[in-house]
Parts: structure tokens; C-alpha cells; sequence
């Protein structure tokens, strides 16, 4: 009897997980075939596909993130990168779906560019030229830099973006997405437990190995005199949680933010500049981002809220640093 109770118990947990998905995927439906014009989709999907093309297939090696544009300026450089992607994607768009009120519209330029604004400076500042750790040991500063760099978003993102909401978006209730709202949770949790195979996958793939873990403890030895472990996991939790404040600005800013004056069309833009912050990283994360930025970035738009995209940017990248872990420390691999 017990057998068969438990038998039955994973049989309807089973059966709970595709309905939830089954809802989820329904409203990712209607997005699409509400927002879906063939002439729009192309020219957005050639135009990424072919920058990740220019970055990866050419072998240039180019990381936006890096500001690698040849001007004199790191920030204008990242300006120029974010900028023209978003409005090289948005423009066009508005142009093929005939939506020239919106083009005509000044706040939509100024909008977007105090965001994109946001992105690039963020991503230009340097926390070596804003703390001095010179009385540190050098694996000591080069420990606590690498831990800041990953403050950087909830720093110069998140917290503008509180008071740039009272400027621009008092009427939205939440931060961006930063809400009680909880549907489609557990279908989003239902969703990692059916791309987690995937992830082991790719842990084992040239790029991820040579990449990944982001933090590589074995290579920070007494760093302040604390156990490896302890360094480790305070590391991997602001490395982690980094990504409430990349869901807050991509599916939360550019999508819940734009979609007062883009509606639907607030997604596609913001798909190419996610792509493009993925530049300088493994090509296989730079392509999953096309689609699973437009997929988070649909169901964001549908329910207001950012919770599925924090779920799992989180689950995935804690769990892409533990598979790294595993493999080095277990099967000595990378």
C-alpha cells in the first residue's frame, strides 16, 4: 500500500507539473500570436543572429561589456554599444508595424535612454578606481573586487531605478516587476526541474569549462585568513542574488517599464541587448539568451511581475557554479 500510495502521490505531482506548464506556456502563446509580425521578427532575429555571428563566428572576441568600440571614453563606448543595438532593433519595429505616433513620441527616446544610460554606467564603473584596497594582500583586493563587481547592478541600477519609477512610472505599483504577484511560480519552478539535465549538459562543454565556475576558489588561497568554504559561499550568494537586479532592469525596466509606451514591442529590444551583455561569454549562453530572454521577457510582459526570470537566472547560475565544483573537486575536470 505504500508503494502504491507513493506510486500515486508522483503520478499527480507529475500530472500538477504539466498542467502548470501547460498555463504557462498558454500565456506565452497568446503573447506571441498577439505580438508576432513575420516582417518585425525577421529583421529582429537577423539582426541578432548576425552580431553573434560578428562576435563569435568571425572570432572577434568582442565583449560589449568590455566597451570594446574605439572611442576615448569606456562609457561612451558601452553608450554606443547598448544604445545602438536597442534602437537599431526598436526603430525598425516600430517603422514595419507602422506605429509612427509612438516614434513621434519624445518620451519614448528619453525613457529608454535614461535606461540604457542606467546599463552603461553601470557596467563602465570600476570598483578599483572608487575603493582603495592597496593595504590588502593581493589575493585579499583581488578577492573583495571580484565580490563588488557583482554589486554593481543593485548599486547603479536598482537604486536609480527607485527614484527614476517616481519620475516616469508612479502609476506602476511595483519596482519593475519587484512585486507580490506569484503566477505561474510553480510552473516556473516546474520548468528548471525539466532544463536542469540540459545545464549538466553544458557544464561539461569546452567553453563552460574554461569559463566557469565564476568564482574559482582554489585559486584564492587564505584569502583574510577564513575557510575556503566560507569565502566560497559568501561570494556565490552576491554573485547570486546579482541576478534579482538583472531581472529588475531587463524584464522589469525595458519590458514592464517600456511597455507603457511599446507595448508588446518593448520585448524584442530589450532580447538584443540581453544577448549583447552575454558577448565575451561562452557562445552557447550568448544564443540561449535570444531565447530565453524573449520567452521571460513575453511572460513578463503577460503577468507584471519578474519572479520566473528570478527563479531561474538564480537556479541556473547557482547550479552551473556547483556543476563546476563538482566536476573539478569530484572528477577533476577544468
Amino acid at each position: 500500500m505504500e508503494v502504491s500510495s507513493l506510486i500515486v502521490d508522483v503520478l499527480d505531482s507529475f500530472v500538477l507539473m504539466l498542467n502548470n506548464l501547460r498555463l504557462l506556456f498558454r500565456d506565452f502563446g497568446n503573447f506571441f500570436t498577439q505580438d508576432f509580425n513575420a516582417k518585425a521578427y525577421a529583421y529582429a532575429v537577423l539582426f541578432i543572429a548576425c552580431s553573434v555571428l560578428l562576435v563569435y563566428g568571425l572570432g572577434l572576441n568582442i565583449s560589449v561589456d568590455r566597451g570594446a568600440v574605439p572611442t576615448g571614453s569606456r562609457l561612451l563606448n558601452l553608450l554606443l554599444c547598448y544604445g545602438s543595438i536597442y534602437y537599431m532593433v526598436s526603430i525598425p519595429i516600430l517603422v514595419i508595424k507602422r506605429e509612427y505616433a509612438t516614434l513621434s513620441n519624445p518620451w519614448f527616446y528619453i525613457k529608454s535612454f535614461v535606461f540604457i544610460f542606467l546599463l552603461s554606467f553601470s557596467s563602465h564603473i570600476s570598483w578599483r578606481e572608487l575603493v582603495d584596497l592597496s593595504d590588502c594582500r593581493i589575493w585579499e583586493d583581488t578577492y573583495i573586487y571580484k565580490l563588488l563587481a557583482y554589486t554593481r547592478h543593485t548599486t547603479f541600477i536598482v537604486l536609480p531605478l527607485i527614484f527614476i519609477r517616481g519620475f516616469f512610472d508612479r502609476k506602476i505599483k511595483s519596482l519593475y516587476g519587484l512585486c507580490k504577484g506569484t503566477h505561474h511560480i510553480r510552473a516556473y519552478l516546474s520548468l528548471y526541474i525539466v532544463v536542469f539535465p540540459l545545464l549538466i549538459f553544458a557544464s561539461f562543454t569546452s567553453d563552460f569549462l574554461s569559463y566557469y565556475p565564476v568564482y574559482k576558489p582554489w585559486l584564492f588561497q587564505n584569502v583574510f585568513d577564513r575557510p575556503a568554504w566560507l569565502n566560497t559561499f559568501l561570494f556565490e550568494l552576491v554573485y547570486t542574488f546579482n541576478f534579482i537586479a538583472v531581472e529588475v532592469f531587463f524584464r522589469g525596466a525595458l519590458v514592464i517599464g517600456m511597455a507603457k509606451l511599446l507595448g508588446r514591442n518593448a520585448v524584442l529590444p530589450m532580447v538584443a541587448v540581453y544577448v549583447a551583455i552575454h558577448f565575451g561569454k561562452p557562445a552557447l549562453e550568448a544564443i540561449s539568451a535570444l531565447f530565453g530572454g524573449y520567452f521571460l521577457g513575453a511572460l513578463a510582459f503577460q503577468t507584471r511581475h519578474i519572479w520566473g526570470g528570478v527563479i531561474i537566472h538564480m537556479g541556473i547560475a547557482l547550479v552551473i557554479e556547483l556543476l563546476r565544483f563538482f566536476e573539478h573537486y569530484i572528477l577533476g575536470v577544468g
